[in-house]
């Protein structure tokens, strides 16, 4: 059972690098239709902080799937934070930050329709 947990991990922390390149390829359209600056590239910077750490995570799932020892409770508790906390919220800012420079004509957009009485309250 531990083998397809850590599998799954893994492929969770795949399909959203997978995810990363789409949001990439969509914003750069939008950018170039829109002609705004190059915010795609943030998404690489996104998926670099999750592909980097992948070796080390799977490593780490790997050994207790194997029933290697343990380290300490607040030791395992640190590296957990570092292999996976810390590159995953330094891969998601930017990605956050990317796509709300690329969608953020949607909410003026959802604005002016509801000054124009199209809103949901109109009725």
């Amino acid at each position: 059972m531990e083998y397809l947990a850590s599998a799954l991990y893994i492929v969770g922390l795949l399909s959203f690098g997978i995810m990363l390149l789409f949001l990439m390829a969509m914003g750069k359209r939008l950018g170039e239709a829109l002609e705004m600056p190059h915010y795609h590239r943030l998404y690489l910077v996104s998926i670099l902080f999750f592909i980097i750490p992948l070796p080390a995570a799977w490593i780490l799932l790997l050994t207790n799937a194997w029933n290697l020892p343990d380290p300490g409770t607040e030791t395992g508790l640190i590296i957990k934070i570092l292999v996976a906390s810390v590159p995953m919220t330094l891969a998601i800012t930017p990605a956050v930050y990317a796509t709300a420079k690329y969608w953020s004509w949607i909410w003026g957009e959802l604005k002016g329709s509801d000054e124009e009485g199209g809103g949901r309250d109109a009725g």
